[in-house]
């Protein structure tokens, strides 16, 4: 029988999952408590709400590392040595930069994922420290900066540009909004040169986050309901007030429920928790 080279990246893959402390907690409970793997996979999800609700204290996944960078409230031109600092969780190894393909899209999809996630938890990094991660020229990363401005309008929240752009536009946003539109997932991730798992993602968490402000739900217990930061919960619910009193997204909105829905219904039942009854699209949106 000939293995074929996605069947070996797969089993890579999957070898890869095992090996997380989450994995390492389920196989414990099971071989050490004598719970069933359904049990530990509670037991896991109930420990990350309770001890690791910030993302920034979560253990490490493979390929993530810890970082120092100025404070988000911090402004550019101010002397780093009295800068208040932010300690952040970045993910230099993905496995979706292998599909990058070439060296440059490599290196611009981590900017844009370094830069990102870096902004979710209340850090900036400067072009200075993306070419220190990056092992690359800062000449090198205002290239791709202005790159990725002119061919997708994105605006990267680095700490020289943070103050004079505002929120900026990430490709989570643009992912959001193409679908809103009606653009299917395969397409939006071909336009915006992302992978269809991460566009995925993004929407899944956008209908997720919008599920549970209809369920009434805080922030922060979205945040921790639907396992990302505060920071990224909020910029979801800021895009649905933008948007949901426009006619032309209104049947993506009716989507919504389809798609969140049965998955929190699915863990009310498992977490002994069950949110109130939905109520209809048309309700949601007077």
């Amino acid at each position: 029988m000939v293995e074929r080279t996605e069947d070996r990246k797969a089993a890579q893959d999957h070898r890869l999952q095992l090996k997380t402390q989450e994995q390492q907690l389920k196989t414990l409970a099971i071989r050490g408590a004598g719970l069933t793997p359904w049990e530990a996979e509670v037991l896991v999800d109930v420990v990350r709400e309770v001890l690791c609700g910030n993302p920034a204290d979560r253990p490490l996944a493979p390929g993530q590392m810890r970082y120092i960078c100025v404070g988000s409230g911090e402004e550019a031109g101010k002397p780093i040595g009295v800068c208040q600092k932010a300690a952040v969780v970045l993910t230099m190894l993905d496995g979706e930069d292998f599909a990058a393909g070439d060296p440059r899209r490599l290196r611009q999809r981590r900017i844009v994922r370094l830069v990102e996630e870096a902004r979710d938890q209340g850090g900036l990094l400067s072009q200075e420290d993306l070419a220190r991660l990056m092992a690359c020229d800062v000449r090198t990363i205002r290239r791709d900066v202005r790159a990725l401005r002119q061919s997708q309008g994105l605006h990267l929240p680095t700490r020289g540009q943070q103050k004079d752009i505002g929120p900026g536009v990430t490709h989570r946003d643009l992912a959001v909004r193409l679908w809103l539109e009606g653009h299917e997932p395969l397409a939006v991730a071909r336009r915006i040169d992302h992978t269809l798992h991460s566009v995925e993602r993004y929407i899944g968490h956008f209908c997720r986050v919008v599920f549970l402000v209809w369920k009434g739900l805080n922030t922060f217990q979205i945040a921790l309901a639907v396992g990302i930061s505060t920071a990224s919960t909020q910029r979801y619910v800021d895009l649905y007030h933008q948007v949901h009193r426009t006619a032309r997204y209104r049947r993506r909105l009716q989507e919504v429920e389809v798609v969140a829905g049965p998955y929190y219904e699915a863990e009310g039942q498992k977490r002994g928790f069950s949110p109130s009854g939905p109520r209809s699209v048309e309700r949601r949106r007077t």
